[in-house]
């Protein structure tokens, strides 16, 4: 008891800081805003379209998407459209020939979300 009672005062700071904080942020953040708000709008605009050329560049036109998931320390790949099971494999390299040795005549191509635990695999 004595222990919560000596670390609570800091917690507290700690709290009233970070609200505090994250309140001007969110200030500072309208002020630019309405201060110039065709930038943003620009900016908007730059992201969707560095968006657009990433998701079609990349991917080959006659290509199906997957997606990667991990299951302990399997690697699964399912289709992204259909969520039909392609593979399973320990690693990305395994995974990517069995799913084109059990579908020989198509191409694929996925992405790993950044929150997906399969990312640590793949490296």
């Amino acid at each position: 008891m004595e222990l919560i009672l000596e670390y609570l005062p800091y917690a507290v700071v700690a709290f009233v800081f970070y609200n505090v904080g994250s309140h001007v942020r969110a200030v500072q953040t309208m002020l630019n805003l309405s201060r110039d708000p065709d930038r943003f709008i620009e900016m908007v605009k730059k992201i969707k379209e560095i968006n657009s050329e990433v998701e079609t560049n990349d991917m080959p036109e006659d290509a199906n998407p997957m997606e990667v998931e991990r299951v302990g320390d399997v690697l699964y790949a399912y289709d992204k459209h259909s969520g039909q099971f392609l593979a399973q494999a320990p690693n990305l390299n395994n995974l990517l020939e069995a799913v084109h040795a059990r579908f020989p005549g198509k191409k694929f191509f996925g992405t790993i979300n950044k929150d997906n635990t399969a990312k640590e695999l793949a490296k």
